[in-house]
């Protein structure tokens, strides 16, 4: 039965894998994986891997990109979903955040079995964010400066994010 569970594991990366190629069709810029050492299992077999982590890093930001922060929410961690409701989520992000340009993602490291850092690369500037493995899923951790407005109202850290001048709009 392991075995059959492994396999199957092994063919849900392989479709997952089919989106690690080119990112953003017309820029022709490919995205490149870091392989990882030896996979662990972690939580019914599934394999837990910095490639598995960069993959989710990139969906998640691609989501952003895209304007679908409902879905960016949904693949935060679960700090962040029970201090700030997907509404008020959506809200903040509309009004504070832009899509913009493609964001390429980059495997960093594998930094235990339930974390891992990326790397996130958009015209020349490059930020480092945490993945953290939950739930069977790999999620973004938020930044510390949005960690700290998590459970203020959003109207509050939207004024709070204007004053830093962190507010796009």
């Amino acid at each position: 039965m392991k075995q059959a569970v492994a396999v199957l594991a092994a063919l849900v990366g392989l479709v997952f894998c089919s989106a690690c190629g080119t990112s953003h069709g017309e820029s022709g810029s490919s995205v490149l994986r870091a392989p990882t050492a030896a996979p662990t299992a972690l939580e019914g077999d599934v394999q837990v891997t910095l490639g598995a982590a960069t993959a989710a890093a990139q969906a998640n930001v691609d989501r952003f990109t895209a304007g679908d922060f409902a879905g960016v929410w949904e693949h935060m961690t679960a700090d962040v979903r029970r201090q700030i409701g997907e509404a008020d989520f959506v809200a903040f992000y509309r009004t504070c955040k832009k899509p913009g340009p493609a964001i390429d993602v980059t495997g960093v490291s594998l930094d235990s079995d339930t974390r891992a850092t990326v790397s996130m690369q958009s015209h020349g500037v490059e930020r480092f964010r945490f993945m953290e493995y939950q739930d069977g899923a790999w999620l973004m951790k938020p930044t510390d400066d949005f960690a700290s407005h998590l459970g203020q109202p959003v109207a509050q850290i939207v004024a709070e994010e204007r004053a830093a001048g962190l507010c796009d709009s």
